[in-house]
Protein backbone atom coordinates (compact mmCIF):
# COMPACT_ATOMS: atom_id res chain seq x y z
CA UNK A 1 0.00 0.00 0.00
CA UNK A 2 1.48 3.32 -0.97
CA UNK A 3 -0.01 5.69 1.62
CA UNK A 4 -2.93 7.85 2.57
CA UNK A 5 -2.19 10.74 0.24
CA UNK A 6 -3.86 13.62 2.05
CA UNK A 7 -3.18 12.91 5.72
CA UNK A 8 0.35 11.58 5.31
CA UNK A 9 2.19 13.37 2.52
CA UNK A 10 0.64 16.67 1.54
CA UNK A 11 2.10 18.75 4.36
CA UNK A 12 5.58 17.29 4.08
CA UNK A 13 5.63 17.58 0.29
CA UNK A 14 4.44 21.20 0.51
CA UNK A 15 7.18 21.99 3.02
CA UNK A 16 9.95 20.61 0.80
CA UNK A 17 8.47 22.20 -2.32
CA UNK A 18 8.50 25.54 -0.51
CA UNK A 19 12.16 25.02 0.28
CA UNK A 20 12.74 24.06 -3.36
CA UNK A 21 11.14 27.28 -4.62
CA UNK A 22 13.21 29.32 -2.17
CA UNK A 23 16.57 27.73 -2.89
CA UNK A 24 16.39 26.43 -6.46
CA UNK A 25 17.83 29.68 -7.75
CA UNK A 26 21.12 28.73 -6.07
CA UNK A 27 21.85 26.00 -8.57
CA UNK A 28 25.38 26.31 -9.91
CA UNK A 29 24.57 24.87 -13.32
CA UNK A 30 23.26 27.06 -16.12
CA UNK A 31 20.22 25.58 -17.88
CA UNK A 32 21.61 26.76 -21.21
CA UNK A 33 24.30 24.08 -20.92
CA UNK A 34 21.71 21.39 -21.60
CA UNK A 35 21.46 21.40 -25.38
CA UNK A 36 20.76 17.72 -25.88
CA UNK A 37 19.13 15.32 -23.44
CA UNK A 38 19.26 11.55 -23.71
CA UNK A 39 16.08 9.66 -22.80
CA UNK A 40 16.38 5.91 -22.24
CA UNK A 41 13.56 3.40 -22.72
CA UNK A 42 13.56 -0.29 -21.85
CA UNK A 43 11.74 -2.83 -24.03
CA UNK A 44 13.13 -6.10 -22.65
CA UNK A 45 14.70 -6.64 -19.24
CA UNK A 46 14.83 -10.37 -18.67
CA UNK A 47 11.91 -12.75 -19.12
CA UNK A 48 9.08 -10.77 -17.54
CA UNK A 49 7.23 -7.54 -18.23
CA UNK A 50 7.47 -5.21 -16.47
CA UNK A 51 10.38 -5.39 -14.03
CA UNK A 52 11.04 -2.71 -11.43
CA UNK A 53 14.14 -1.62 -13.32
CA UNK A 54 12.22 -1.40 -16.59
CA UNK A 55 9.33 0.59 -15.11
CA UNK A 56 11.71 3.02 -13.41
CA UNK A 57 13.77 3.55 -16.56
CA UNK A 58 10.70 4.35 -18.63
CA UNK A 59 9.07 6.52 -15.97
CA UNK A 60 12.12 8.74 -15.58
CA UNK A 61 12.31 9.38 -19.32
CA UNK A 62 8.57 10.04 -19.74
CA UNK A 63 8.53 12.41 -16.78
CA UNK A 64 11.59 14.27 -18.06
CA UNK A 65 10.02 14.73 -21.50
CA UNK A 66 6.69 15.94 -20.07
CA UNK A 67 8.41 18.37 -17.71
CA UNK A 68 10.57 19.71 -20.54
CA UNK A 69 7.51 20.27 -22.73
CA UNK A 70 5.63 21.98 -19.87
CA UNK A 71 8.54 24.31 -19.14
CA UNK A 72 9.08 25.09 -22.82
CA UNK A 73 6.18 27.55 -22.74
CA UNK A 74 6.24 29.20 -19.30
CA UNK A 75 2.91 29.77 -17.55
CA UNK A 76 1.54 30.22 -14.05
CA UNK A 77 0.46 26.58 -13.82
CA UNK A 78 3.80 24.99 -14.76
CA UNK A 79 4.68 23.87 -11.25
CA UNK A 80 1.15 22.64 -10.53
CA UNK A 81 1.18 20.49 -13.67
CA UNK A 82 4.59 19.04 -12.84
CA UNK A 83 3.53 18.38 -9.26
CA UNK A 84 0.34 16.65 -10.42
CA UNK A 85 2.26 14.38 -12.81
CA UNK A 86 4.83 13.56 -10.15
CA UNK A 87 2.25 12.94 -7.43
CA UNK A 88 0.48 10.39 -9.62
CA UNK A 89 3.81 9.02 -10.81
CA UNK A 90 4.94 8.25 -7.26
CA UNK A 91 1.82 6.16 -6.73
CA UNK A 92 2.22 4.27 -10.00
CA UNK A 93 5.90 3.40 -9.61
CA UNK A 94 5.56 2.57 -5.90
CA UNK A 95 2.82 0.03 -6.60
CA UNK A 96 4.65 -1.28 -9.65
CA UNK A 97 7.57 -1.98 -7.33
CA UNK A 98 5.33 -4.28 -5.27
CA UNK A 99 3.72 -5.82 -8.34
CA UNK A 100 7.04 -6.56 -10.03
CA UNK A 101 8.06 -8.90 -7.22
CA UNK A 102 4.86 -10.93 -7.64
CA UNK A 103 5.39 -11.07 -11.42
CA UNK A 104 8.94 -12.36 -10.98
CA UNK A 105 7.54 -15.06 -8.70
CA UNK A 106 4.91 -15.89 -11.36
CA UNK A 107 2.05 -14.76 -9.14
CA UNK A 108 -0.68 -12.83 -10.93
CA UNK A 109 -1.91 -9.55 -9.42
CA UNK A 110 -3.61 -6.27 -10.28
CA UNK A 111 -2.04 -2.87 -9.63
CA UNK A 112 -4.54 -0.20 -8.57
CA UNK A 113 -2.47 2.93 -7.99
CA UNK A 114 -5.48 5.27 -7.77
CA UNK A 115 -8.38 5.14 -5.34
CA UNK A 116 -9.78 8.62 -4.94
CA UNK A 117 -12.44 7.75 -2.37
CA UNK A 118 -10.15 5.72 -0.09
CA UNK A 119 -7.02 7.80 -0.66
CA UNK A 120 -4.84 4.70 -0.90
CA UNK A 121 -3.10 2.68 -3.58
CA UNK A 122 -3.31 -1.10 -3.80
CA UNK A 123 -1.87 -4.15 -5.46
CA UNK A 124 -4.64 -6.72 -5.15
CA UNK A 125 -6.08 -9.90 -6.68
CA UNK A 126 -3.97 -12.31 -4.59
CA UNK A 127 -5.50 -14.90 -2.27
CA UNK A 128 -4.54 -15.30 1.37
CA UNK A 129 -3.37 -18.85 0.76
CA UNK A 130 -0.96 -17.72 -1.97
CA UNK A 131 0.59 -15.22 0.43
CA UNK A 132 0.69 -17.76 3.26
CA UNK A 133 2.53 -20.23 1.04
CA UNK A 134 5.00 -17.51 0.01
CA UNK A 135 5.66 -16.53 3.61
CA UNK A 136 6.10 -20.11 4.78
CA UNK A 137 8.31 -21.23 1.90
CA UNK A 138 10.11 -18.07 0.79
CA UNK A 139 10.27 -15.52 3.60
CA UNK A 140 12.93 -13.35 1.87
CA UNK A 141 10.70 -12.62 -1.11
CA UNK A 142 7.67 -12.21 1.15
CA UNK A 143 9.45 -9.49 3.13
CA UNK A 144 10.67 -7.88 -0.09
CA UNK A 145 7.07 -7.84 -1.27
CA UNK A 146 6.49 -5.36 1.56
CA UNK A 147 9.61 -3.23 1.03
CA UNK A 148 9.72 -3.18 -2.80
CA UNK A 149 7.61 -0.02 -3.14
CA UNK A 150 10.02 1.94 -0.97
CA UNK A 151 12.94 0.29 -2.78
CA UNK A 152 11.55 1.57 -6.08
CA UNK A 153 11.09 5.09 -4.67
CA UNK A 154 14.66 5.09 -3.42
CA UNK A 155 16.10 3.79 -6.69
CA UNK A 156 14.25 6.48 -8.67
CA UNK A 157 15.67 9.17 -6.40
CA UNK A 158 19.19 7.85 -7.04
CA UNK A 159 18.53 7.89 -10.80
CA UNK A 160 17.44 11.53 -10.62
CA UNK A 161 20.41 12.50 -8.47
CA UNK A 162 22.73 10.89 -11.00
CA UNK A 163 21.18 12.85 -13.88
CA UNK A 164 21.52 16.11 -11.95
CA UNK A 165 25.07 15.49 -10.71
CA UNK A 166 26.27 14.68 -14.23
CA UNK A 167 24.40 17.61 -15.81
CA UNK A 168 22.39 15.26 -17.99
CA UNK A 169 19.31 17.31 -17.16
CA UNK A 170 18.46 20.43 -15.19
CA UNK A 171 16.82 21.09 -11.85
CA UNK A 172 14.07 23.11 -13.48
CA UNK A 173 12.73 19.98 -15.18
CA UNK A 174 13.58 17.39 -12.52
CA UNK A 175 13.30 19.35 -9.27
CA UNK A 176 9.61 19.01 -8.54
CA UNK A 177 9.51 15.27 -9.22
CA UNK A 178 12.64 14.86 -7.10
CA UNK A 179 11.23 16.83 -4.17
CA UNK A 180 7.84 15.12 -4.40
CA UNK A 181 9.34 11.63 -4.35
CA UNK A 182 11.85 12.47 -1.63
CA UNK A 183 9.02 13.83 0.53
CA UNK A 184 6.88 10.77 -0.12
CA UNK A 185 9.67 8.38 0.84
CA UNK A 186 10.54 10.21 4.05
CA UNK A 187 6.86 10.85 4.80
CA UNK A 188 6.14 7.13 4.74
CA UNK A 189 9.02 6.43 7.12
CA UNK A 190 7.81 9.22 9.42
CA UNK A 191 4.82 7.05 10.29
CA UNK A 192 7.36 5.09 12.36
CA UNK A 193 8.09 8.17 14.47
CA UNK A 194 4.56 9.61 14.42
CA UNK A 195 2.16 6.65 14.07
CA UNK A 196 -0.87 8.96 14.08
CA UNK A 197 0.12 10.05 10.56
CA UNK A 198 -1.21 6.74 9.28
CA UNK A 199 -4.78 5.86 10.14
CA UNK A 200 -5.55 2.27 11.10
CA UNK A 201 -6.87 0.08 8.29
CA UNK A 202 -9.17 -2.92 8.29
CA UNK A 203 -9.08 -5.80 5.85
CA UNK A 204 -11.81 -5.91 3.20
CA UNK A 205 -14.23 -8.83 3.38
CA UNK A 206 -13.29 -10.05 -0.11
CA UNK A 207 -9.68 -11.24 0.08
CA UNK A 208 -9.13 -10.43 -3.61
CA UNK A 209 -9.94 -6.77 -2.89
CA UNK A 210 -7.31 -6.53 -0.15
CA UNK A 211 -3.95 -4.92 -0.64
CA UNK A 212 -1.20 -7.53 -0.67
CA UNK A 213 0.66 -6.17 2.38
CA UNK A 214 -1.10 -3.19 4.00
CA UNK A 215 1.37 -0.82 5.71
CA UNK A 216 4.69 -1.67 4.06
CA UNK A 217 6.94 -1.05 7.06
CA UNK A 218 4.81 -2.40 9.90
CA UNK A 219 4.02 -5.54 7.90
CA UNK A 220 7.67 -6.14 7.02
CA UNK A 221 8.87 -5.70 10.59
CA UNK A 222 6.13 -7.85 12.11
CA UNK A 223 7.02 -10.69 9.73
CA UNK A 224 10.76 -10.27 10.26
CA UNK A 225 10.28 -10.76 13.98
CA UNK A 226 7.31 -13.17 13.95
CA UNK A 227 7.07 -15.02 10.63
CA UNK A 228 5.24 -17.96 12.20
CA UNK A 229 2.36 -16.00 13.74
CA UNK A 230 -1.22 -16.43 12.54
CA UNK A 231 -1.48 -14.83 9.10
CA UNK A 232 -3.08 -11.45 8.46
CA UNK A 233 -2.22 -8.74 5.93
CA UNK A 234 -2.82 -5.36 7.55
CA UNK A 235 -0.46 -4.74 10.45
CA UNK A 236 -1.21 -1.57 12.41
CA UNK A 237 1.16 0.11 14.85
CA UNK A 238 -0.76 -1.23 17.84
CA UNK A 239 -0.17 -4.79 16.59
CA UNK A 240 3.60 -4.47 17.01
CA UNK A 241 5.47 -5.67 20.09
CA UNK A 242 7.60 -3.32 22.17
CA UNK A 243 10.77 -4.63 20.51
CA UNK A 244 9.26 -4.22 17.05
CA UNK A 245 8.21 -0.66 17.82
CA UNK A 246 11.78 0.14 18.84
CA UNK A 247 12.98 -1.20 15.50
CA UNK A 248 10.43 0.95 13.62
CA UNK A 249 11.75 4.02 15.48
CA UNK A 250 15.30 3.12 14.49
CA UNK A 251 14.32 2.89 10.84
CA UNK A 252 12.33 6.12 11.09
CA UNK A 253 15.35 8.05 12.33
CA UNK A 254 17.63 6.45 9.73
CA UNK A 255 15.25 7.56 6.96
CA UNK A 256 16.06 11.19 7.75
CA UNK A 257 19.49 10.56 6.25
CA UNK A 258 17.74 10.96 2.90
CA UNK A 259 17.71 14.69 3.58
CA UNK A 260 21.51 14.82 3.44
CA UNK A 261 21.92 15.87 -0.18
CA UNK A 262 22.77 19.33 -1.60
CA UNK A 263 20.43 18.69 -4.53
CA UNK A 264 17.47 19.32 -2.23
CA UNK A 265 18.40 23.01 -2.38
CA UNK A 266 19.16 22.99 -6.10
CA UNK A 267 22.92 22.40 -6.03
CA UNK A 268 23.65 19.89 -8.78
CA UNK A 269 27.38 19.63 -8.15
CA UNK A 270 30.45 21.49 -6.92
CA UNK A 271 33.35 22.59 -9.11
CA UNK A 272 36.51 21.21 -7.50
CA UNK A 273 38.85 22.45 -10.22
CA UNK A 274 38.72 23.13 -13.96
CA UNK A 275 38.63 19.39 -14.73
CA UNK A 276 36.51 18.00 -11.90
CA UNK A 277 32.97 18.47 -10.62
CA UNK A 278 31.60 16.39 -7.76
CA UNK A 279 28.67 15.91 -5.45
CA UNK A 280 27.68 13.52 -2.70
CA UNK A 281 24.71 12.43 -0.64
CA UNK A 282 23.44 9.87 1.85
CA UNK A 283 20.38 7.65 1.56
CA UNK A 284 18.52 4.93 3.45
CA UNK A 285 15.73 2.46 2.81
CA UNK A 286 14.62 -1.05 3.79
CA UNK A 287 15.82 -4.41 2.45
CA UNK A 288 14.38 -7.94 2.73
CA UNK A 289 16.51 -8.62 5.84
CA UNK A 290 16.40 -5.14 7.41
CA UNK A 291 17.76 -2.10 5.56
CA UNK A 292 20.77 -0.36 4.07
CA UNK A 293 22.47 3.03 4.01
CA UNK A 294 24.40 4.48 1.06
CA UNK A 295 27.09 7.12 0.80
CA UNK A 296 26.99 8.26 -2.84
CA UNK A 297 29.77 10.12 -4.63
CA UNK A 298 29.36 11.47 -8.15
CA UNK A 299 32.50 12.49 -10.08
CA UNK A 300 32.50 14.22 -13.48
CA UNK A 301 35.96 14.48 -15.00
CA UNK A 302 36.45 16.89 -17.92
CA UNK A 303 32.68 16.76 -18.51
CA UNK A 304 33.19 13.37 -20.18
CA UNK A 305 34.02 10.67 -17.63
CA UNK A 306 31.05 10.30 -15.29
CA UNK A 307 31.51 7.96 -12.34
CA UNK A 308 29.04 7.09 -9.58
CA UNK A 309 30.70 5.45 -6.58
CA UNK A 310 28.81 4.27 -3.52
CA UNK A 311 29.62 2.66 -0.20
CA UNK A 312 26.80 0.63 1.36
CA UNK A 313 26.12 -0.64 4.87
CA UNK A 314 23.47 -3.35 5.12
CA UNK A 315 21.93 -4.18 8.47
CA UNK A 316 19.67 -6.82 9.89
CA UNK A 317 18.45 -6.94 13.48
CA UNK A 318 21.79 -5.99 15.05
CA UNK A 319 24.73 -6.56 12.68
CA UNK A 320 26.27 -4.44 9.89
CA UNK A 321 27.47 -5.84 6.55
CA UNK A 322 29.31 -3.90 3.86
CA UNK A 323 29.17 -3.45 0.10
CA UNK A 324 30.28 -1.06 -2.61
CA UNK A 325 29.79 -0.38 -6.29
CA UNK A 326 30.92 1.72 -9.23
CA UNK A 327 28.96 2.85 -12.28
CA UNK A 328 30.15 4.41 -15.53
CA UNK A 329 27.42 6.65 -16.90
CA UNK A 330 26.70 7.60 -20.55
CA UNK A 331 30.30 7.35 -21.72
CA UNK A 332 30.59 8.45 -25.36
CA UNK A 333 32.84 6.63 -27.82
CA UNK A 334 33.68 7.14 -31.49
CA UNK A 335 32.31 10.69 -31.78
CA UNK A 336 29.10 9.85 -29.94
CA UNK A 337 28.43 6.88 -32.19
CA UNK A 338 28.38 4.62 -29.13
CA UNK A 339 27.15 5.26 -25.61
CA UNK A 340 28.42 2.91 -22.89
CA UNK A 341 26.91 2.34 -19.46
CA UNK A 342 28.35 -0.21 -17.06
CA UNK A 343 28.23 -1.06 -13.36
CA UNK A 344 29.83 -3.40 -10.87
CA UNK A 345 28.64 -4.30 -7.36
CA UNK A 346 30.10 -6.38 -4.55
CA UNK A 347 28.58 -7.08 -1.15
CA UNK A 348 28.43 -9.00 2.07
CA UNK A 349 24.90 -9.57 3.35
CA UNK A 350 23.37 -11.57 6.22
CA UNK A 351 23.75 -15.30 5.68
CA UNK A 352 20.69 -16.60 3.80
CA UNK A 353 19.35 -13.02 4.03
CA UNK A 354 18.33 -13.85 7.59
CA UNK A 355 17.16 -11.10 9.92
CA UNK A 356 18.99 -12.66 12.89
CA UNK A 357 22.16 -13.92 11.15
CA UNK A 358 25.58 -12.89 12.44
CA UNK A 359 27.53 -14.50 9.60
CA UNK A 360 27.56 -13.20 6.03
CA UNK A 361 27.32 -14.34 2.43
CA UNK A 362 29.22 -12.49 -0.31
CA UNK A 363 27.92 -11.67 -3.76
CA UNK A 364 28.64 -9.76 -6.93
CA UNK A 365 26.60 -8.17 -9.68
CA UNK A 366 27.17 -6.16 -12.78
CA UNK A 367 25.77 -4.93 -16.06
CA UNK A 368 26.91 -3.52 -19.37
CA UNK A 369 24.73 -1.63 -21.82
CA UNK A 370 25.87 -0.45 -25.24
CA UNK A 371 23.89 2.07 -27.27
CA UNK A 372 24.64 2.36 -31.01
CA UNK A 373 23.49 5.43 -32.91
CA UNK A 374 21.50 4.43 -35.95
CA UNK A 375 19.87 7.76 -36.80
CA UNK A 376 20.73 11.42 -36.37
CA UNK A 377 19.91 14.57 -38.26
CA UNK A 378 22.46 16.78 -39.95
CA UNK A 379 23.07 19.21 -37.10
CA UNK A 380 23.13 16.45 -34.41
CA UNK A 381 20.24 18.09 -32.57
CA UNK A 382 18.46 14.75 -32.30
CA UNK A 383 19.49 11.11 -32.55
CA UNK A 384 18.24 7.58 -32.04
CA UNK A 385 20.22 4.77 -30.37
CA UNK A 386 19.53 1.05 -30.15
CA UNK A 387 20.60 -0.34 -26.78
CA UNK A 388 21.71 -3.89 -26.05
CA UNK A 389 22.82 -5.01 -22.62
CA UNK A 390 23.49 -7.89 -20.28
CA UNK A 391 23.26 -8.04 -16.49
CA UNK A 392 24.22 -10.71 -13.99
CA UNK A 393 24.04 -11.08 -10.24
CA UNK A 394 24.77 -13.84 -7.79
CA UNK A 395 22.33 -14.79 -5.06
CA UNK A 396 21.51 -11.83 -2.85
CA UNK A 397 19.72 -8.50 -2.75
CA UNK A 398 20.56 -5.78 -5.26
CA UNK A 399 18.17 -2.81 -5.48
CA UNK A 400 15.96 -2.73 -8.59
CA UNK A 401 17.06 -6.23 -9.66
CA UNK A 402 13.96 -8.40 -9.86
CA UNK A 403 15.16 -11.60 -8.25
CA UNK A 404 16.98 -12.46 -5.04
CA UNK A 405 18.32 -15.56 -6.79
CA UNK A 406 21.25 -15.85 -9.16
CA UNK A 407 20.10 -14.35 -12.44
CA UNK A 408 21.45 -13.38 -15.88
CA UNK A 409 19.26 -11.11 -18.00
CA UNK A 410 19.31 -9.78 -21.54
CA UNK A 411 18.38 -6.13 -21.94
CA UNK A 412 17.05 -4.40 -25.05
CA UNK A 413 15.89 -0.83 -25.49
CA UNK A 414 16.45 2.46 -27.24
CA UNK A 415 17.49 6.02 -26.47
CA UNK A 416 16.39 9.33 -27.89
CA UNK A 417 18.80 12.24 -28.07
CA UNK A 418 16.84 15.48 -28.23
Amino acid sequence: MAFNYISLNFFFISLLLFAHCGFSQNTQVNDSLYKTHTYNFSIINGDNLFTMQQTNTNYVSVNRILSRLINKTPSKVDKFLQFGISFLGVSITHEEGHRSILTDLEIGSVSQPFSILKGVAYVKGVTDQTLIDLRNNNLDDYIRLHTAGLESDYALLTRTETLLAFEEDNFKDLGIDYITRKASLIGYYLTNLIPSLFSEIEEEENELERDIVGHDIYGAIKNLYRPNEAFYRYTNYKDLSIEEKKFTKKIGWLSLLNLANPMLVGINNFRINENLKANGGIGYTMAPFGGFMDENIWLMIKSKHKLHLYFRQFHNREKLFFGTGLKLFNHSLYRDKIILNSEFHIWNQPEDMNFRASKSDSGVGGAIDVGYRVLNNNNNASSFYLNLGLSHKSEGFLPEYASLNKRTMLKLGFSLGW
